[in-house]
């Protein structure tokens, strides 16, 4: 009798302790940086992960936008385009660009950038 009690008890306990390991690592989400989340439901996994995206997409605008633009580097080749050109540069107090070089504007700053190229030889911040 008492080695009955004994083992229906202890098998009682590995079959608690084997489903709430089960339970636990059915709960867990990892996120990109390796860390978990244990939450149960799944309503709020999706709306976090919408919002993580949506900040992704914003920070990585953000750093599209505010680029520190250096001499020597290449001017994208969306900012090379014509909306982006600086046609009156005297009216903007800078010197005649060089042969085969043009002015940009970009990030409220002006870009001494080669045509063909986009190589940048001088960056200046826009005062206005």
């Amino acid at each position: 009798m008492k080695r009955l009690i004994i083992t229906t008890l202890a098998a009682s306990l590995l079959a608690g302790t084997a489903l709430s390991g089960t339970a636990m690592a059915a709960g867990q989400r990892y996120d990109d940086r390796g860390r978990y989340d244990q939450r149960h439901d799944d309503r709020y996994d999706r709306h976090d992960r919408r919002d993580y995206g949506h900040s992704r997409r914003e920070a990585a605008h953000e750093r599209r936008d505010y680029r520190r633009w250096e001499r020597g580097q290449r001017l994208d080749a969306r900012y090379r385009d014509d909306r982006y050109y600086v046609r009156d540069w005297r009216r903007h107090g800078l010197r005649a660009p060089p042969r085969g070089y043009r002015w940009q504007r970009v990030d409220d700053r002006y870009i001494l950038a080669a045509v063909a190229t986009g190589l940048i030889a001088s960056v200046i911040i826009a005062n206005n």
